[in-house]
């Protein structure tokens, strides 16, 4: 048994892993048809959860119970911005929310930081503020998207959607930022013990607003995203992807006291996220029975991590 469990510790990902293969089942003996191309499927519709599920492991492994609640805002402003901007130009619009993303994250990261207001409260705090302008800006910005980039985005290569390449690659990029270089060995050890961190040289300020920053450009590209593939920008076009999203993020083994992250499993999760969804439509549950589930899912997660984090210290 503790080597079950040792094992399990050091390999994120098996939980989410063995969680696929058991709604895949359940999908399968559901619909009565055994198709492999539900994991495709699943794989492009996880694209918006994953990406904030990312986004929402950075932060979270910055430590001091660090969690951003303004994501899904976050993504709403960008998916307006993009779709307003890129009636000039695509690429200009897809810069464009992808920097709106970063300049909330690096505002809500300026409150916590500075103004030494917990994280919890702040993006709560922000959120309402990136609400308000949403608010504001709908009746007046484009929410139409432009039609070349959802040309892009619902293009398969290979078969593989556009939009799961792109996922790839911006994993594969965290992975190289977070394991491979120094600002990814610092937001760790930050995560771990922040005075500590502090005491041995590190710039905790800097690391932890770097942290949020690319949390709010990941929020930046999915709705960029989100607005071409869900065919425009809407005030609650973030909602329905933040519950998975730090579902994914718990479950793909973020370590909720900081300082433990993993990209491979958090995208699983994400992947296990979108299949439990497509598990409950295929089996005819209504949305608020379906959000009911999920929200108890990840109440469990969330007692799990918090416990397993105190036993740790």
């Amino acid at each position: 048994m503790n080597k079950i469990k040792e094992i399990t510790q050091k390999n994120a990902c098996i939980w989410p892993i063995i969680g696929c293969i058991v709604l895949f089942g359940m999908i399968t003996a559901v619909t009565g048809n055994f198709n492999l191309s539900v994991i495709i499927s699943a794989a492009k519709l996880c694209t918006f959860a994953l990406l904030l599920g990312l986004g929402q492991m950075i932060v979270v492994t910055s430590g001091d119970g660090a969690i951003d609640l303004s994501q899904k805002y976050i993504l709403t402003l960008a998916a307006y911005v993009s779709c307003t901007v890129m009636t000039k130009n695509i690429l200009l619009g897809l810069a464009a929310s992808i920097l709106i993303g970063a300049v909330c994250g690096g505002l809500s990261a300026c409150v916590n930081v500075f103004l030494k207001v917990p994280a919890m409260i702040t993006t709560l705090a922000t959120g309402y503020l990136f609400y308000t302008v949403i608010l504001v800006v709908s009746s007046k910005w484009s929410s139409i998207p432009a039609k070349g980039f959802v040309n892009f985005v619902n293009k398969n290569v290979f078969g593989i959607n556009m939009m799961t390449i792109i996922c790839i690659a911006v994993a594969v990029l965290l992975w190289f930022l977070l394991y491979r270089t120094k600002y990814g060995k610092n937001l760790h050890a930050v995560g771990q013990k922040r005075e500590a961190a502090r005491l041995a040289g590190i710039n905790v300020r800097k690391t932890v607003i770097i942290a949020f920053v690319i949390n709010g450009a990941l929020c930046g590209l999915a709705g960029a995203m989100a607005g071409a593939y869900c065919g425009g920008a809407n005030q609650d076009l973030g909602t329905t992807y933040f519950l998975p999203s730090v579902a994914a993020a718990f479950v793909g083994g973020t370590n909720a006291a900081g300082g433990k992250s993993s990209v491979v499993g958090v995208s699983i999760g994400a992947l296990m996220m979108t299949l439990m969804s497509t598990f409950l439509n295929a089996a005819k549950f209504d949305v608020g029975v379906q959000r009911l589930i999920q929200g108890v899912f990840l109440v469990f997660l969330l007692v799990v991590a918090v416990s397993d984090a105190a036993k740790k210290k």
